[in-house]
């Protein structure tokens, strides 16, 4: 039998993003010490921003999916005031860090993001979902810099 998890079994090492609904942090989990990425959300928020259906739209693509291009998650659990979503944790960061530390790309590196959101947008299309929030906040980065992360 699983042990059910619950916000306790994790650790906040840092805060790495704040949204509509809450926050991402990132998290080690207290008994193997695993990294991951935990999204944490308000469901309140959810409910009176009327967003339940497309939050549990997210967790069924990331849950069932087993594709590079969608972030792994892990976990799932709820309390009474959130609903948490544990995923891989992404070391590169995202594309807007990306723009703010460059400031200007090479003509070369913007060829080379375009192709690879234009990538993950087809296969995210092809599994019948559509992306409602992309931004260069929403596409993370591998430790190598990249979208796609064999």
């Amino acid at each position: 039998m699983t042990k059910k998890l619950k916000v306790t079994d994790f650790k906040k090492v840092k805060t790495i993003g704040r949204g509509a609904f809450g926050e991402v942090q990132v998290v080690r989990k207290v008994d193997s010490g695993e990294i991951f990425a935990m999204k944490i959300m308000s469901k309140a928020e959810m409910v009176r921003k009327n967003q339940v259906a497309h939050i549990r739209a997210e967790r069924d693509l990331m849950a069932l999916i087993d594709n590079p291009w969608v972030v792994k998650l892990l976990f799932s659990f709820q309390d009474e005031k959130n609903l948490y979503l544990v995923m891989e944790f992404l070391q590169g960061g995202d594309l807007m860090t990306i723009l703010m530390r460059y400031d200007i790309l090479s003509e070369e590196q913007v060829r080379f993001y375009i192709a690879e959101t234009a990538l993950a947008i087809q296969t995210v299309h092809d599994m019948q979902y559509i992306h409602r929030d992309l931004k260069p906040d929403n596409i993370l980065l591998d430790k190598d810099g990249r979208m796609l992360h064999p």
